[in-house]
């Protein structure tokens, strides 16, 4: 036979109606503090997916201009340009992150007393609370 114990009956909170009506309290306070929280969280993904598009923007442009940049024997200004681009399109093309449709570059190269400035913008579009602005990044070699 187990002995019956007579002081676990005292432990319990006695339940009044002030612990019935605080039972809803975190719920509602929860609901309040849930959209605020989202928002800060889509607000950051959104950023950070804003400056990673504009780290690869950058590298691109680098790339380009030492790809336009570097000898090549008869080399003409329309040469340069085109390797510069090429190379800029083809670094760009499975990096970016967009959540629009159009995640293609604008890229300008210019070829200007022995040096190439590729310089490439990107219409940034978000979600929610980040969307719609101009990401661009330049960079400009010595021809060799």
């Amino acid at each position: 036979m187990t002995p019956m114990r007579t002081n676990t009956a005292r432990l319990q909170a006695p339940v009044t109606e002030q612990v019935r009506f605080q039972k809803g309290s975190v719920l509602v306070e929860f609901a309040l503090i849930l959209p605020l929280f989202l928002l800060l969280l889509f607000g950051v993904v959104s950023f950070s997916i804003a400056l990673y598009d504009k780290t690869v923007l950058t590298m691109a442009t680098r790339e380009g201009a030492r790809a336009g940049a570097k000898f090549v024997a008869n080399r003409t200004s329309a040469i340069m340009v085109s390797n510069a681009t090429a190379a800029a399109l083809q670094a760009c093309q499975n990096n970016l992150i967009s959540f629009g449709t159009n995640n293609a570059p604008t890229l300008t190269c210019t070829v200007h007393d022995n040096i190439l400035t590729v310089t490439a913008n990107l219409n940034y579009t978000g979600v929610f609370i980040v969307s719609d602005f101009l990401i661009s990044a330049q960079s400009s070699m010595r021809l060799e």
